[in-house]
């Protein structure tokens, strides 16, 4: 029996796949399993990834590395989001995700569990302008951003 389009359940990931790896594929299909998608849909940055990087590979040829992988339809995320800082750049994948209509977001942390990750957003969000402050403190020491962040919610 063939699914009507409409009644398909879709995936959405965010992807910069530079290069594609089994690491990806896994994601991919631990994504798909997951949530019973019948469809993927991966928002892929272009030439250019985060914070300006240029890609180690070609955007084409990584979206066919994708396709031949199984991801369904891949989508350039746009370039002041791709080269943007990672809360941006995942606002802009998010918000494309979103504008797709894509009904669930599989993605990987080195954390592993997502109540830990929630109780992290909502300490973000509950004490946004002190983690600020203190997060630029230590920028300003030379620590990088991901650093820095990690010991200011530590």
């Amino acid at each position: 029996m063939t699914r009507n389009w409409f009644s398909m359940r879709s995936v959405g990931l965010i992807t910069e796949y530079n290069p594609f790896h089994n690491g990806h594929l896994h994601h991919l299909r631990e994504s798909r399993r997951a949530t019973g998608a019948d469809v993927s849909v991966a928002v892929m940055s272009g030439h250019f990834l985060q914070r300006g990087e240029p890609a180690l590979v070609d955007k084409w040829v990584r979206a066919e590395m994708a396709v031949a992988a199984g991801v369904d339809l891949v989508v350039e995320l746009p370039l002041p989001w791709a080269c943007n800082s990672a809360p941006y750049f995942a606002l802009g994948a998010v918000q494309a995700l979103n504008d797709l209509g894509v009904d669930a977001l599989c993605f990987g942390s080195e954390v592993g569990d997502l109540d830990v990750l929630k109780q992290c957003a909502g300490l973000l969000e509950e004490h946004e302008t002190l983690v600020a402050r203190r997060t630029e403190a230590l920028l300003r020491r030379g620590i990088n951003y991901p650093e820095a962040r990690q010991q200011v919610l530590a």
